[in-house]
Parts: C-alpha cells; sequence; structure tokens
C-alpha cells in the first residue's frame, strides 16, 4: 500500500478547520454587528455574550483538541512507513464523523446527536491508535 494515502485524509479536515473558522467568525460579526457583544469582550472573554457565538466559538475551539490526535496518528503512519488498508479505513470514517459533528454543531447543534457523533469520531481515532500500538509494540 502506498503511504501517502494516509496523508489524504488530513486534507479534508484541515479544509473543515477553515470553514469552521470562517462560522465563528461570521458568528462574530454577528453578534458585534447586533450589538449583543461589545469588543472589550474579547479582551478576557468575560461577561455576556450570545450563546450561538459561543457554540461557534467552542466548535472551533474543539478543532486544536481531539484532530490534533488525528493528524498526529496520520504522520506517525507515514513516517514510520506502516500504512495499512485499516488505517485508511479508520482515517477517512474519522473525516467522515468529524464533518457530521461538525454539521450537526453549525446547524441543530442537538446535542444527543452531537455527542454521538462525537464519541464515535473519538472511537475510531482510539481504535487508530491502538492499531498503531499494536504495530509498533
Amino acid at each position: 500500500m502506498q503511504k501517502i494515502l494516509i496523508i489524504y485524509p488530513i486534507l479534508p479536515v484541515v479544509l473543515l478547520n477553515f470553514i469552521v473558522a470562517i462560522h465563528m467568525r461570521l458568528m462574530v460579526q454577528k453578534a458585534i454587528k447586533s450589538r449583543e457583544v461589545r469588543y472589550r469582550w474579547f479582551r478576557v472573554y468575560e461577561g455576556a455574550a450570545p450563546e450561538y457565538m459561543l457554540m461557534a466559538r467552542d466548535h472551533y475551539k474543539g478543532f486544536f483538541e481531539i484532530p490534533i490526535l488525528f493528524y498526529l496518528l496520520c504522520v506517525i503512519l507515514y513516517v514510520i512507513n506502516s500504512v495499512d488498508t485499516i488505517d485508511i479505513w479508520f482515517a477517512w470514517l474519522f473525516v467522515l464523523m468529524k464533518f457530521v459533528h461538525s454539521y450537526i454543531r453549525m446547524t441543530s447543534n442537538y446535542v444527543p446527536y452531537r455527542a454521538y457523533s462525537f464519541y464515535t469520531c473519538f472511537f475510531i481515532l482510539l481504535c487508530g491508535w491502538v492499531n498503531l500500538a499494536i504495530k509498533v509494540f
């Protein structure tokens, strides 16, 4: 199997990261324009702010948590030249579920669906790391 195939799933997640950043920026602009939040709120992120803006901000912040472990896993697999078909499946399943999770967060934000998609992403990533551990040890 070509090891470069493990890099391809990283690209849609990076794209999604930019989409979520733009979404957050739009929500911030909406809150500022409607005067639901003042610029000074951004100094220490304290005080009242509209829920839709906080949700968008939290969604964006989440891209610097679990996805970092996804990027790291893919890069390690690439570097140690140990990419198998199952690794590719785990990576693309993670991408799919990350898009589902983000879609839910940016639309209905229905917590049970959001939690289900998050824990599915988490479990897929955990399986990828366990698979790597088995290969290494």
